[in-house]
């Protein structure tokens, strides 16, 4: 990531749950031009594990009418962070043998789902995972635009299976594979090529599969409990959560701080049996280029000033998130927002890394 780090200093009071914040924490919450006079309706919950060791801050309410603080339990929409659970099921099937790490896609379709000439045979469900697939990508592309200009509010709200297959049958070439390329509609393929292979479907999948293994028990595909739960604003407006249909393996999760520190744990050390493979199979650099390289989810950034990293954000219309973890220092780094501000999220993770590690 590049270093954008105090061109804002954003203020943010905290709660650090017993724990005398170290005084970077105290300048970026107190400093003359932080988060105070810039974002003062802004809730953020952040949490940061370095050698083992848990520490969570958070700053304001969960809405700009509630009285409730945001905690370490807070739940956000974590967005597109939910590509890192749906790329977790491919690398099980991978771990305990269901299907290669080469298959193709061809193999795992409809029988009445038939490729275009140019794609049969070329496309590995590794390739949807590490988004160098070449398809399109209900991502800012031409599928993107009609879908907003139908319906502005909730533009994935009608996309479907069939929608999915449907624009995979008119895709007749993708000179851009092997390429990165951010996409949405891989995600979703994906998702419904794992409903294939097992049977079940994907919330059913993420539950048992990856969630459970891990011990995350208030990460969500579906409606949160309780009312410790993060709003949503746009540009200080406030907006609901995304309604997904076939793109929720693109974008559906939500949880909260504790669960993703939690997640990024195994990341750093993952586990032993095929739970522990997998996670390391999602690291594995999949697809490279002079500044960035993909896993299956995660980008792998290669920082002149540091060791190649692995991060993901994700911003929906209300909130934003971002993982961060680095296995040379030991050092995992959640951030959750209850506004769509993907810059934000970055920011703060360049401060926390230039304040802890200044010294190197």
């Amino acid at each position: 990531m590049k270093k954008t780090l105090l061109v804002l200093l954003f203020f943010f009071a905290f709660r650090a749950f017993g724990q005398t914040p170290p005084a970077y924490i105290d300048t970026l919450f107190h400093g003359t031009n932080g988060l105070e006079n810039k974002l003062p309706h802004v809730g953020i919950s952040i949490g940061i594990l370095q050698d083992g060791k848990a520490s969570y801050y958070a700053f304001g309410n969960l809405s700009h009418t509630s009285a409730q603080k945001v905690d370490s339990n807070t739940v956000f929409e974590i967005g597109s962070n939910t590509k890192l659970f749906t790329a977790l099921l491919l690398a099980v099937q991978i771990a305990v043998g269901k299907i290669p790490e080469t298959a193709y896609l061809d193999d795992y379709l409809p029988y009445k789902v038939e490729l275009a000439t140019g794609l049969k045979n070329k496309i590995r469900l590794t390739d949807l995972a590490s988004c160098s697939s070449g398809l399109p990508t209900l991502s800012g592309d031409e599928y993107d635009d009609l879908l907003f200009a139908k319906d502005s509010v909730q533009p994935y709200k009608s996309v479907d299976k069939d929608y999915i297959y449907r624009v995979l049958q008119e895709t007749t070439v993708i000179p851009d594979h092997g390429l990165y390329e951010y996409s949405n509609f891989n995600y979703a393929l994906l998702g419904l090529v794992l409903e294939n292979i097992t049977g079940r479907k994907y919330a059913y999948l993420v539950r048992k599969d990856v969630l459970n293994h891990l011990g995350m028990k208030e990460t969500y595909t579906d409606s949160v409990p309780g009312e410790n739960v993060a709003a949503g604003y746009y540009e200080g407006k406030p907006v609901d959560y995304l309604e997904l249909d076939a793109l929720k393996p693109a974008g559906v999760m939500r949880s909260n701080a504790t669960d993703m520190l939690r997640f990024l744990g195994y990341q750093l050390h993952p586990p032993g049996g095929p739970m522990g493979t997998a996670i390391e199979l999602t690291q594995k650099e999949f697809l490279s280029d002079s500044t960035l390289s993909t896993g299956l989810g995660w980008h792998i950034l290669k920082d002149e000033a540091r060791d190649p990293y692995h991060i993901m954000q994700g911003d929906t219309p209300g909130n934003s998130s971002l993982l961060f973890f680095d296995k040379k220092h030991n050092t995992g780094i959640v951030v959750l927002v209850n506004e769509s501000n993907h810059n934000l999220t970055g920011i703060v993770l360049d401060y926390l890394l230039e304040s802890m590690f200044r010294e190197e």
